[in-house]
């Protein structure tokens, strides 16, 4: 599954109570998405609400929410990006409990 197949926005966390969407890499400091876990549950026939996905730049407060995660965003568009840190994987605890990995732009399910 690819990155763009999810409606993706380049988010500003500037504060808990000012985050700015659709804003261009350069002051990007997250990335805003449909679920890919979802996403695909709702492709194969389920019956399902589809959430948003928020992952935010090492560069964020880990008192920020969301919380802990923290990666790289290295890429500059939406068909190239990576999450990379040393877990670079993105794993939601509860709900449905999705867990996937974003490199060069591909999902990659763990």
């Amino acid at each position: 599954m690819k990155l763009t197949e999810l409606h993706p926005h380049w988010i500003n966390h500037v504060s808990e109570t000012e985050e700015h969407w659709n804003v261009r890499r350069k002051k990007a400091n997250g990335i805003l998405f449909l679920c890919p876990e979802c996403t695909r549950r709702k492709k194969n026939g389920e019956n399902i609400h589809v959430h948003s996905v928020i992952c935010l730049d090492v560069t964020v407060p880990q008192t920020a929410h969301p919380n802990p995660g923290r990666w790289n965003l290295l890429g500059n568009t939406f068909k190239d990006l990576s999450l990379i840190n040393v877990s670079s994987s993105v794993a939601l605890n509860g709900g449905c409990n999705a867990h996937f990995f974003i490199k060069n732009g591909e999902i990659i399910f763990a």
